[in-house]
């Protein structure tokens, strides 16, 4: 039975750890390198004159007592944990923490994840802050059945979702292996857990498993120490406040994501101050728990649990904020798909091991798209919107990358890769918009977005192709006219129509020939109104011409023409992505696919080819519009001389010659043929492997 909690700590316990503190014998301590051979001396020097001048745990206490805590007792381990209700809209969650981590790593995020409407569960692991010891060191297999256990006594039968970084993403993944039926939805910030027999194969792989081998030889000696001799290292630690602070302030400035200087030295006060800190520092000494903290390792080893059993496969839907842990780096989510089913995958460009402290804005922003998924599929996650078998499969690579990505919540990447203004509707001709969205991070690429909006006679307005909602969009969108049809026009621009659905329940909602008997479609709550054919329905047939290119590999496109302005939009037939604008790997692919060239990329030749006699009289159809201007989803507009340019852009589909190359490009070309491309963190001459699938051929090697 759960019971309120208030920390309370006595002030002879806190006039100890302070006395300590005052006394340690700084003189008796020679600098063997700084931040090379532990901590940096000068950094605990800091911390630990603020600690003993300036650092107030009273008022750190009052403010940790705003948050509603409890106790409980679950299979006779006693469990502290933070309880915030929200209106029970969407389902429980759990955030785990990890070491050397506590609770209060979730502090900014409880709020806005209540207001979503989420019953928020944060405790503190067995043995850690207010959370008492274990009989014996347990892992995280054995923990993940006290978080099952106290998510059922909260929540019932009722499904959760977890979330976990470092011991929390062990620990929720043990739980979506052990209870599948309880855990609706995992989110990961560091994927700890693998199958056994996950064995990288891949070039990326192996390159991750080396460079991982590596750095644990120089980093983990502390985890050595923990699993093996946890109680001599408590001896150490237990009476020495200092100690703990220099055993716990090396991990936050080895594992951040911030800058370091040519000796080695982070600068951990970019990322941290002190009063965090040492708030997350007193949490293990007015307890005692820093030495019951690391039973988990020892726990761990005894219960074998560093590892799923070969063969397992995670039937949970996961979603993987993958971010550049320092000393941790992420798998490729190739290695991580052999043991997880992967639904969403984010590479982040910034943030390190303590992703909710460092950078708790992407880690929110990841964590929303990733729930708001799985509530909107029922709970049975979103797959990728292209999962043809074959040869089918890997020619929509593209469209597959778009329908699994999300926008970039980082403001650098969002900047970089924009196609201004965004998320501000911008007239291109009369009664027709363009909405540049921020970049989606799709397959590891960062892609920017376009949605087109037509007002159709009597100023409704339909929108083709909507990207992500939000309430600035909306007010924008809204100042048009009244959103009357919502338009999917082909198998990947389908992500967001959920979203607008719910904020527009009487527009109607068109979809591309085949998207409502795909899978994940049918296993979702999207709506599909009516299917869009060959010609303009009544509803604005009087504004609109429209047809269909048909494919092979359950591809096909709708394409839309507004006669006033001989405004053709398409989607994917056409990409002109700018190279400046994407980051290097981004670039290259598209590059080598020739999504920067105003023509059909390379991944989609083959879906268009496969339509054949069909797909090119379409084409001819579209070519015989003439039209003066086209919009297409990714990258620059043909602004003008649009018959001229769209000639050009199908030139393809006559020949096997896409084309003249661009100088740049022709370069890159010249640079991948020879395995030599300087941005390529591969290896192996990947991209020839891919560009050989693109074209429908047996990779070589």
């Amino acid at each position: 039975m759960a019971k309120p909690f208030t920390i309370a700590v006595p002030d002879e316990r806190l006039a100890i750890i302070n006395a300590k503190v005052a006394s340690f014998d700084w003189g008796a301590l020679p600098d063997a390198g700084g931040w090379q051979s532990g901590v940096g001396l000068a950094d605990l020097k800091r911390l630990v004159d603020y600690w003993r001048t300036r650092f107030d745990w009273r008022s750190q206490e009052r403010r940790l007592n705003a948050l509603p805590q409890f106790t409980t007792e679950v299979l006779g381990q006693k469990l502290h944990f933070i309880y915030a209700r929200g209106d029970g809209s969407r389902s429980p969650l759990l955030l785990l923490h990890g070491w050397p981590g506590s609770f209060i790593e979730f502090e900014a995020l409880i709020a806005p994840l209540v207001a979503d409407g989420h019953d928020v569960v944060v405790p503190s692991l067995p043995g850690y802050a207010f959370s008492g010891p274990p009989a014996a060191p347990i892992g995280p297999r054995r923990t993940a059945e006290i978080m099952h256990g106290v998510m059922t006594e909260l929540f019932g039968d009722a499904r959760y979702l977890v979330q976990g970084g470092d011991w929390g993403a062990a620990i929720g993944s043990w739980m979506a292996h052990d209870h599948p039926e309880a855990v609706a939805a995992l989110h990961l910030n560091m994927v700890l857990v693998q199958a056994a027999d996950a064995l990288p194969k891949t070039a990326e792989e192996l390159a991750w498993a080396a460079r991982r081998a590596a750095l644990a030889k120089e980093e983990t000696g502390y985890s050595q120490e923990q699993g093996t001799r946890p109680q001599t290292l408590g001896v150490a630690m237990a009476d020495s406040p200092v100690g703990v602070a220099a055993w716990i302030l090396e991990k936050f400035g080895a594992w951040a994501d911030v800058p370091r200087d040519a000796q080695g030295r982070p600068d951990l006060w970019q990322a941290f101050d002190e009063d965090l800190l040492l708030t997350n520092i007193m949490l293990y000494l007015v307890e005692g728990s820093f030495v019951t903290s690391t039973w988990m390792y020892r726990g761990r080893m005894f219960e074998e649990s560093g590892e799923f059993p070969a063969g397992t496969h995670i039937k949970v839907p996961t979603g993987v904020a993958a971010f550049p842990d320092p000393v941790f780096p992420p798998p490729p989510r190739s290695q991580v798909r052999k043991t997880y089913k992967i639904a969403r995958w984010t590479e982040m460009e910034v943030g390190g091991h303590f992703a909710a402290l460092e950078q708790p804005d992407l880690l929110l922003a990841d964590m929303r798209r990733f729930f708001a998924d799985q509530v909107s599929s029922n709970g049975k996650g979103r797959r990728l919107a292209v999962g043809v078998a074959g040869i089918a499969g890997v020619a929509a690579i593209g469209l597959v990358a778009l329908a699994n990505g999300r926008r970039s919540s980082n403001p650098a990447v969002r900047a970089r890769a924009t196609y201004p203004p965004l998320d501000v509707p911008k007239a291109v001709a009369e009664g027709v918009w363009i909405v540049d969205s921020g970049p989606m991070n799709a397959m590891g690429l960062t892609l920017p977005v376009r949605m087109t909006i037509f007002r159709l006679k009597g100023g409704d307005l339909l929108l083709h192709s909507p990207t992500p909602l939000s309430a600035e969009v909306a007010k924008a969108v809204e100042a048009l006219g009244r959103v009357r049809h919502l338009v999917a026009p082909n198998i990947a621009h389908w992500t967001f129509l959920g979203d607008w659905q719910r904020a527009y329940p009487d527009a109607t909602t068109w979809a591309a020939p085949g998207l409502r008997d795909r899978a994940q479609v049918r296993a979702s709550n999207l709506r599909i109104d009516a299917e869009l054919s060959e010609t303009a329905p009544a509803e604005w047939a009087d504004t609109l011409d429209q047809g269909i290119v048909p494919g092979g590999a359950g591809f096909s496109e709708v394409w839309f023409f507004h006669r006033q302005t001989r405004t053709l939009v398409l989607v994917d037939l056409i990409e002109n992505l700018e190279p400046d604008k994407l980051p290097p790997i981004a670039r290259l692919v598209m590059r080598a696919s020739a999504a920067t060239n105003g023509t059909t990329a390379r991944y989609l030749r083959l879906p268009v080819r496969l339509g054949g006699s069909k797909a090119k009289e379409a084409v001819r159809a579209i070519l015989a519009l003439e039209p003066d201007r086209v919009i297409f989803a990714h990258g620059r507009t043909f602004d003008s001389n649009g018959a001229a340019e769209l000639n050009r852009a199908f030139r393809w589909l006559n020949s096997r010659d896409p084309g003249p190359a661009r100088p740049q490009q022709a370069r890159d070309d010249r640079a991948l043929h020879q395995g030599r491309y300087p941005h390529d963190p591969c290896g192996d001459r990947p991209l020839d492997r891919l560009m050989a699938l693109m074209e429908g051929k047996p990779p070589a090697g």
